[in-house]
């Protein structure tokens, strides 16, 4: 599977989601049982409901005549378009911002040196915490802060993050 230039792409297909009134939230290039697949994950904005089955048909069509024009991948690949269902992905501050007050699990990356040292000192020997699941409490420019219970608050570099989802809460 050759590499695809995903920030290229992200590039390309966000201002067409967008122009259609919703969100971009990834686009990811991976290999399936059939081949290579290109899956774009896209929201509503906020206040506005659920993503339902002709919101993806219209995205569908929208990021499929565009990827058509700029011929930016390679080869035969299927396209799969898709809400980013209960546990979303949390990537750039907005996103953050958007579920302040709701429950998140955030892995940060091993070399998180910026939120390391914003935990304060620690043991020579101690391994950094890494994994946080908790309330998304403030988010300050790149920096999003989240309460975990019984161990206290965190803030935490937005670009040292590897992984974060939101947690659905049933009530």
């Amino acid at each position: 599977m050759r590499p695809v230039d995903l920030k290229a792409l992200h590039k390309l297909i966000e201002p067409a989601v967008d122009g259609q009134g919703y969100e971009l939230v990834d686009v990811e290039w991976t290999r399936g049982p059939s081949g290579c697949v290109l899956r774009v994950t896209f929201d509503r904005l906020p206040g506005q409901g659920h993503v339902g089955h002709q919101d993806c048909v219209t995205i569908s069509r929208e990021v499929s005549a565009l990827l058509d024009v700029h011929d930016l991948l390679p080869g035969a690949y299927s396209l799969e378009v898709s809400s980013p269902g209960v546990d979303r992905p949390l990537k750039k501050s907005s996103d953050f911002a958007r579920f302040i007050g709701k429950k998140a699990k955030i892995r940060l990356r091993p070399d998180a040196e910026q939120s390391f040292s914003l935990q304060g000192p620690r043991a020579p020997d101690s391994v950094p915490r890494r994994n946080y699941s908790g309330t998304i409490e403030a988010v300050d420019g790149e920096k999003v802060k989240i309460a975990v219970e019984g161990a206290g608050s965190f803030e935490l570099v937005i670009g040292e993050i590897e992984k974060a989802n939101a947690v659905f809460e049933f009530v």
